[in-house]
């Protein structure tokens, strides 16, 4: 018999075990070094003053084995909208249910606050796209042929440093 999965909002002593499992992502994303942050940054971001994100958790037995990061937006054509930066399962967790719960917790959320849409992001190769596919997500890439940009780094320094 599977044990229960309780799909619940993070808490701050939950942030090692997330931070961990950010790790797992990024390593499945072949982006090991991505990550910057630490436990602590977690902390401070999610849980002092204003939390610039949401984190829901996927645990079994009371461990911590999935998560979803997200936090609201806003669109100029929309209005409030959500954004899903991350969602992952532990792979001995896959196929069992736990990321579908996972996702629809967080647009029960987005309904909930009266979200128009959930935006996010996945890599070309990843296999988790027919995931979203079956639960019915538009590709915006092929549909409407959106690119994704940004600045970072010494980029985003120098267009900085350009203002007046």
């Amino acid at each position: 018999m599977m044990t229960e999965i309780i799909i619940r909002r993070s808490r701050r002593e939950d942030c090692k075990a997330i931070r961990t499992l950010i790790q797992e992502l990024a390593d499945y994303e072949k982006m090991s070094e991505g990550p910057k942050i630490d436990h602590k940054t977690l902390e401070k971001d999610g849980f002092d003053g204003q939390p610039l994100f949401l984190c829901n958790v996927a645990t079994s037995n009371e461990k911590v084995i999935g998560y979803t990061i997200f936090y609201n937006i806003y669109s100029t054509w929309h209005g409030k909208a959500m954004y899903l930066e991350d969602i992952y399962v532990t792979p001995e967790f896959r196929g069992k249910g736990v990321g579908t719960k996972l996702l629809k917790a967080i647009a029960k959320e987005a309904v909930e606050n009266h979200c128009s849409k959930l935006n996010f992001m996945v890599l070309k190769w990843n296999p988790a796209r027919e995931f979203y596919k079956i639960h019915g997500a538009n590709d915006l890439t092929s549909e409407e042929q959106w690119h994704y940009y940004n600045f970072s780094g010494i980029d985003l320094e120098r267009l900085a440093s350009d203002s007046e």
